[in-house]
């Protein structure tokens, strides 16, 4: 009984190893560190996106960039309480580079509302008043969100996110 438990267990941990190498690496790319940190990358990618406040459920309407880091976002809020995962992800490496730049403008009728960027455990206030301005953020490994909140909002928001060029 014990046996079976030992060789099940084992047989489990080389599908998921397999699975993480194999579904989603370039064979060509290089060699199977490479391969397992890449399926690893894709794999925390493709899982990150539930962690995005779904389109249907946005206030606004949101238009996507390159990839789920980038997007321009219009919303009207009325009475708003809540938080909205708008931008972002978990990566260990982003394809397009790990410069972003974050315009955006907030205006503030009734209630509160803030702006932030979340990277990893730390989030960073981008705005909580009426205002508009450029910033530019350097993601890193692990989560990366632009998040909205609002307690008894009535307002409007702007946000567009883009790639830095160099």
């Amino acid at each position: 009984m014990k046996k079976s438990k030992i060789v099940l267990s084992l047989m489990l941990v080389l599908c998921l190893t397999f699975c993480v190498a194999g579904c989603s690496s370039n064979h060509d790319k290089g060699n199977l560190k490479d391969n397992l940190i890449d399926g690893w990358n894709s794999w925390m990618q493709s899982f990150s996106k539930h962690a995005l406040t779904k389109d249907k459920e946005l206030k606004g309407e949101k238009e996507k960039g390159v990839d789920a880091y980038t997007g321009t976002y219009t919303a009207a809020y009325d009475g708003f309480n809540g938080k909205e995962f708008i931008f972002g992800g978990t990566a260990l490496n982003r394809e397009n580079g790990n410069q972003l730049s974050v315009t955006y403008k907030l205006t503030i009728d009734e209630g509160t509302a803030e702006l932030n960027w979340i990277a990893g455990s730390d989030e960073y206030t981008i705005t909580n008043s009426t205002s508009e301005d450029e910033k530019e953020y350097t993601i890193s490994s692990g989560d990366n969100y632009l998040v909205f909140k609002g307690d008894n909002f009535s307002g409007t928001l702007e946000v567009t996110v883009k790639d830095v060029e160099n």
